[in-house]
């Protein structure tokens, strides 16, 4: 099942609910992510994350239509008030990391919702993060070179 847009082949499909899918359609383009007509309607919303990425669908769902994909009797969680998950996204560098927490925040996202001093330092990676319009939070990282390990870590105090 390859997308229309990109001939790429998904290999992992993240579902998430959303409040407003015109807001979320708006606030996902914004970011770079590649839409997919072919596998949207009115009700849900399916993109390709950017490169280097792409084997990655991003399948937004209105409320009421995420609801008829869970489980009996089970309610949506409220991302902005419980954690249902992270969702990391590795890029090639700290400048895409950068990058792309920018565009976050210029879409309306919040950029660096908590900062954990020195996250990731241990395993030499340098990670950032961001809160969607739901409250979902989306992390972006990158493995640094060994002589850098020293500057892995959070950044986030903007």
């Amino acid at each position: 099942m390859s997308s229309p847009a990109t001939g790429t082949n998904p290999t992992f499909f993240l579902n998430l609910p959303t409040a407003s899918l015109p807001r979320a359609v708006a606030f996902y383009t914004a970011l770079g992510f590649t839409p997919v007509p072919a596998w949207s309607d009115h009700s849900t919303a399916t993109f390709l994350l950017p490169a280097p990425n792409q084997t990655i669908s991003l399948m937004l769902h209105a409320n009421d239509r995420f609801a008829r994909f869970t489980r009996p009797g089970s309610s949506i969680a409220d991302a902005r008030t419980s954690t249902q998950g992270l969702f990391s996204i590795l890029w090639n560098d700290r400048e895409a990391v950068d990058k792309w927490l920018e565009k976050a925040e210029g879409a309306g996202g919040k950029k660096d919702p908590y900062v954990m001093e020195g996250f990731g330092k241990e395993m030499g990676m340098y990670t950032r993060s961001w809160e969607d319009l739901d409250g979902h939070i989306w992390e972006g990282f990158c493995m640094l070179a060994k002589d850098l390990e020293g500057e892995a870590g959070q950044a986030g105090k903007a």
